[in-house]
């Protein structure tokens, strides 16, 4: 596929009740994608443990769905709505998934539920060999840092807006009634 192709498939938020297909996911990504993703070589019971926790109360979760397996994901954590409201982004996708335009369509997503949380910088942290993030991050109007071994990009969201608003909830209830149409049985 070129990377103008569209992947099938649904992207939804996640809930607790998708934790296992989360986990899954996370563990089919080969070395160089877990170490892109988590900035070091992570094992199988770190990924266990990570996914046990990554449904918190300040974090969303956004997935690419091919029938019950999720292929893709986009995870905007550390939501602090009490002080400093700051998050940061981290988008995942399974080799034989990439250039089909899935990062791109999660970022946008994410920034959309960003927006409307009234989150005020989105810090993209990744690995100075990670050009794909990086583009990811430009694509949306980043600003890039580099250090010696990362970079850190910077994304100012906007304020919701009435559209913006309608956007998320449309998105959430298509999700919801295409995850009920689709639950495993």
């Amino acid at each position: 596929m070129s990377g103008n192709d569209q992947a099938a498939g649904t992207i939804r938020k996640l809930w607790p009740a998708d934790r296992s297909a989360f986990r899954d996911h996370l563990l089919r990504l080969d070395e160089a994608s877990r170490r892109s993703r988590f900035g070091a070589p992570v094992s199988d019971s770190f990924i266990a443990d990570y996914a046990r926790t990554a449904f918190r109360l300040d974090s969303i979760i956004l997935a690419h769905f091919e029938g019950s397996r999720i292929r893709a994901a986009a995870e905007l954590r550390g939501l602090s709505f009490a002080f400093t409201p700051t998050a940061e982004a981290a988008i995942t996708v399974e080799t034989t998934w990439r250039n089909r335009g899935l990062a791109s369509q999660l970022m946008d997503r994410l920034l959309v539920s960003a927006q409307n949380r009234r989150v005020s910088q989105i810090y993209m942290i990744c690995l100075r060999e990670n050009g794909v993030m990086q583009h990811v991050a430009r694509k949306f109007g980043a600003r890039l840092s580099f250090d010696q071994d990362e970079v850190i990009g910077k994304l100012d969201p906007a304020w919701p807006t009435p559209a913006s608003l309608l956007r998320e909830g449309w998105q959430d209830a298509n999700g919801f009634v295409t995850a009920v149409i689709e639950w495993p049985q």
